[in-house]
């Protein structure tokens, strides 16, 4: 499971870094702006739903603490409030980052000419929000993954227990 969460999060923010390039060198009147805007969407949704399955699964592992301290007598049942603590942690940073990435993706749309014939805002918003979506992915990538090894801890605790109660 770590190594697909490694994956998925490598794929974010490589997307996000190659869109924000590439946005450097693509201007308004190019054939090709309308498919850069598209591909800004289809990536600031790519975006939400990686942290969505990252938060996911925070959820589940929330979930599976509570079951094995209610069925399998797990004698630690504070590891529930340290997995739902775990769990709204990572949550903040994880919503920042799909804040402020939409909000990218919505500045570079509205920062193009094919919404009206003049720029409906200043060219250099749409850069510098994606390089802050980049430097807060970043960042949120940084504080789940520290928050996905703790409850990795917790997980691997529950079930060396358990195996060892129900041989």
């Amino acid at each position: 499971m770590k190594k697909l969460f490694i994956q998925l999060t490598l794929a974010n923010l490589t997307l996000l870094l190659l869109v924000t390039i590439w946005g450097h060198f693509i201007s308004s009147e190019q054939a090709s702006k309308s498919a850069f805007d598209v591909l800004v969407g289809i990536v600031a949704v790519f975006t939400a739903f990686i942290h969505s399955v990252i938060y996911t699964y925070f959820i589940a592992t929330a979930k599976f603490v509570e079951r094995a301290v209610e069925e399998h007598g797990y004698s630690k049942p504070d590891a529930i409030n340290q997995a739902k603590s775990n769990k709204r942690k990572s949550f903040r940073y994880a919503f920042l980052a799909m804040f402020i990435t939409m909000t990218a993706a919505f500045l570079t749309y509205w920062g193009s000419r094919a919404i009206r014939h003049d720029l409906a805002i200043w060219r250099g918003w749409p850069a510098i929000a994606s390089y802050l979506a980049i430097l807060t992915n970043i960042y949120a990538a940084k504080i789940e993954w520290k928050y996905i090894l703790a409850n990795g801890v917790i997980t691997d605790d529950i079930l060396n227990t358990v195996s060892d109660l129900n041989p």
